[in-house]
């Protein structure tokens, strides 16, 4: 496994972390009472569900593509 390889992988699992937390945050939290740099709307009290749903999507397919990466490197490599 070389060090970019690994560095890679742990970079995509940690954004892909953040993405899922952020999408909940966003899902789960109104609008008012998100923290400022989630960008709050004073007066709005639904959900940001479109970005919510994005943000949550993107951190999935992170969180694959870190999967993909580890199980590959642990094959020994390319497959043929």
């Amino acid at each position: 496994m070389s060090p970019a390889a690994r560095a890679a992988s742990w970079l995509a699992g940690l954004v892909g972390i953040l993405l899922v937390a952020v999408g909940v945050v966003y899902l789960l939290v109104e609008c008012q009472a998100l923290p400022g740099i989630l960008g709050p709307t004073p007066g709005d009290s639904s959900p940001r569900t479109t970005l919510g749903v994005c943000c949550a999507a993107l951190g999935a397919i992170a969180l694959c593509a870190t999967w993909l990466l580890t199980r590959r490197q642990r094959a020994g490599g390319r497959p043929r």
